[in-house]
């Protein structure tokens, strides 16, 4: 008599043990046969899990309730075809046709052009601050959504996105003057300079310190201070930022180049962040009226006033 041990089945299905050996149960093995040759037969995962269901074919334990997942771990696990020490069940080449198709299958659910998967890195919650994800599935509608809890799910198209950074491009070559940029020095204050500012608290506080201890100790750590000292590179990166909206090529590229992130905002508001610190909102650009006409200012520097 065989034992199948499993915590919810430690061993695959279709495996059990006798007398301490590892053997392929019968019963079992046909209906992972039967799973196999249905799936590349063109059944869907939820057909093939119902059916076994219906059937009532005992998963472990009286556990007759098969879902689409329990079928989805089966066709993928590589124990079938005598990986790990396990006996075949079933031919290399059936293992393939199976998932050649799984593959195909989740290539079109979840495949995604170069520029979105890139756009992915930037696209911020307004509430929490955390990346948003994009929801991929191939029949839904284009989805930004945070899984931080915050509700604040947009139904919005890529292009909604794209537009805004293309307003924030055009507010730029009509007034450069938004991306004024801090021109001081940032210091970031580093564990290693903790460790000196100690270590120099406690030489000034002992009965007796030592001025050439103390000495050497503030020269170093005043030498790591000012290597934590970091010039803000503003002002070079808003020079960067005026020559590439030049190009008027607001594409995933110029994201890449000049922009730090993207926050959507639950009421809709696309806020772009540039490199610079400088941020333009979508509602900015509509309010200064540089949507859709010419700015109608004197001080526009776009070459399309200039030319005017």
């Amino acid at each position: 008599m065989w034992e199948v041990r499993t915590m919810n089945r430690m061993i695959s299905f279709g495996y059990g043990y006798k007398d301490g050996k590892l053997i392929v149960v019968e019963s079992e093995a046909e209906i992972v046969k039967s799973i196999f040759t249905d799936y590349i037969n063109g059944k869907i995962l939820k057909e093939i899990a119902d059916e076994l269901t219906i059937k009532g074919i005992d998963f472990f334990n009286g556990k007759c309730c098969w879902n689409k997942n329990m079928v989805f771990r089966i066709i993928e696990n590589k124990k079938y075809i005598g990986e790990d020490g396990y006996p075949e069940i079933i031919s290399f080449e059936q293992y393939e046709a199976a998932n050649v198709r799984k593959g195909r299958k989740a290539n079109r659910k979840t495949s995604l052009p170069r520029e979105t998967e890139e756009l992915k890195k930037y696209v911020f919650c307004g509430q929490c601050g955390r990346l948003l994800h994009r929801r991929t599935k191939w029949r839904t509608r284009e989805k930004w959504y945070c899984q931080n809890g915050c509700k604040c799910d947009k139904y919005i198209d890529d292009s909604v996105i794209y537009t805004a950074v293309e307003k924030a491009g055009e507010k730029i070559s009509c007034d450069p003057t938004v991306l004024t940029a801090d021109e001081t020095c940032t210091y970031k204050r580093t564990q290693e300079i903790m460790r000196y500012s100690n270590e120099i608290a406690r030489l000034t506080a002992s009965p007796s310190p030592s001025f050439k201890a103390g000495k050497k100790l503030i020269m170093e750590c005043a030498s790591l201070k000012f290597q934590a000292c970091r010039e803000n590179k503003g002002a070079s990166y808003t020079n960067r930022i005026l020559q590439l909206t030049k190009n008027k090529k607001y594409n995933i590229d110029y994201i890449s180049d000049v922009v730090s992130k993207i926050i959507v905002e639950k009421n809709g508001t696309v806020t772009v962040a540039m490199i610079n610190g400088a941020k333009i909102s979508n509602r900015e650009v509509n309010d200064a009226g540089t949507s859709e006409k010419s700015c109608n200012e004197d001080r526009c520097q776009s070459d399309s006033c200039q030319a005017e």
